[in-house]
């Protein structure tokens, strides 16, 4: 039931949706429409602006660090799933989407020794496609790639960051109980992550990839100009908030 609330809820916490709200309250509440759109306007600015967006996920976002400073004796890399978006059948692969550096970097990692196997977590996030197990897809890939089939661990039941701990962790105090671990994931996802295995007791190191902030360009379009990228941005930041406030009232953190 927290699964399915947890879809439900993404799309209530979008910006976009409170712009389409109050667009359609104006169009049916005649006599608050002027005060509306005055909202709606606001709204949009705020959620569309560029340097606005930037600051607030750069503040939000873990600091990452580069792969040599990363030292070379860690058992295993735990990547965190949300990297594929979709299975498309008529092209027999996996279509990969804004996480994919989660993937690409846990890779590097692994090519220069600095983790010796990879521990995939991930089964499948969407309500409509339970069958898509996001680890066996990364599996295939992996092997694809260069990494010895023997070095790939598979956690392919979680369907979200709570049960990627769960199970992980489950996994690692089973097999590797003195073990060294790297979790891999986007560093807007990384404080949420930390929270979850540290629940579930297990020491991991953290190595955020997949930034979404940069350095501030005071420019007309970094600055004024409205982009409808910054409704992503915006929305990632608030799901991770609202991630934390509600694993907290469950108890998942």
């Amino acid at each position: 039931m927290f699964f399915v609330i947890s879809k439900v809820l993404y799309f209530l916490i979008m910006p976009f949706t409170w712009v389409a709200f109050l667009l359609l309250g104006a169009v049916f509440f005649k006599r608050k429409r002027k005060r509306l759109l005055i909202y709606t306007a606001i709204t949009f600015f705020l959620f569309s602006n560029p340097f606005i967006a930037n600051k607030v996920m750069s503040v939000w976002e873990m600091p990452s660090q580069t792969y040599d400073a990363v030292s070379d004796d860690y058992d295993v890399g735990i990547i965190l799933g949300g990297t594929i978006k979709f299975y498309h059948g008529p092209l027999q692969r996996p279509l990969y989407g804004r996480n994919s550096d989660r993937f690409l970097s846990t890779v590097e990692l692994y090519k220069r020794n600095k983790i010796k196997k990879i521990l995939i977590s991930g089964g499948s996030g969407k309500l409509m496609r339970p069958e898509e197990r996001e680890a066996v897809l990364l599996f295939e890939t992996l092997k694809q790639l260069g990494v010895a089939a023997d070095d790939i661990i598979l956690e392919n039941e979680s369907r979200s960051t709570h049960e990627n701990a769960k199970y992980t962790t489950e996994i690692l105090k089973r097999d590797y109980p003195n073990g060294k671990f790297l979790l891999i994931t986007s560093a807007f996802h990384m404080r949420r992550s930390l929270m979850c295995f540290k629940k579930q007791d297990l020491s991991v190191a953290p190595f955020p990839v997949d930034q979404r902030s940069g350095e501030d360009i005071y420019t007309p379009d970094k600055t004024i100009i409205p982009d409808a990228e910054n409704f992503i941005k915006w929305t990632t930041v608030i799901h991770e908030w609202i991630g934390i406030i509600a694993y907290k009232i469950v108890g998942y953190i």
